[in-house]
């Protein structure tokens, strides 16, 4: 009994160092106020319910919200929110993540680029990519893009990912390098 108790230690340890790693691992989106965040939520409800029919809201936790009509789940992730500047000015924009399901099967991501003016955001556009985006910065969006296709067996492959840099220009992300 007593050789039981370290281990029984080191997993409580282990698992409070993965919970404190992953909150500080949220990007700018862990660094946001609540109002700024639900300002940029809103938007992107607001883009979900003129894709979706009737949209049933569901809370999943963690602020996790999903939306679906009889043909397409979205699920909105707050988590995924970067924060920088995008466009000329020096107001705060933003990028959302939505993830797309047919059925049981999730096909491509959408990201939500929304321009800030003043305390209000406004949908600038949605481009539909794969990518994860990993900080916004000085007008670069970096990210991480997937070499392959959503229908390969490659697309899940870890090292067929590569880091790009994007800029946002006419409603499309020109890659920079």
């Amino acid at each position: 009994m007593i050789r039981n108790i370290p281990l029984f230690l080191f997993s409580g340890a282990l698992a409070f160092f993965l919970l404190t790693c992953k909150s500080g691992s949220e990007g700018s989106s862990g660094s946001l106020d609540m109002k700024t965040k639900d300002r940029i939520i809103k938007v992107a409800e607001d883009y979900i319910s003129g894709q979706l029919k009737n949209p049933e809201k569901k809370a999943l936790g963690n602020g996790v919200i999903e939306f679906s009509d009889e043909n397409r789940r979205l699920i909105l992730d707050p988590s995924t929110i970067r924060t920088g500047l995008i466009d000329d000015d020096n107001e705060a924009d933003a990028i959302i993540t939505l993830y797309n399901f047919q059925g049981q099967y999730q096909t491509v991501s959408e990201q939500l680029v929304l321009l800030g003016s003043g305390k209000k955001y406004k949908l600038a556009g949605s481009i539909e990519s794969d990518m994860r985006i990993i900080s916004v910065e000085n007008r670069i969006i970096t990210a991480d893009v997937p070499e392959h296709t959503r229908d390969t067996p490659l697309f899940n492959c870890p090292s067929c990912w590569e880091v790009v840099k994007f800029q946002f220009h006419q409603g499309e992300f020109v890659r920079t390098e």
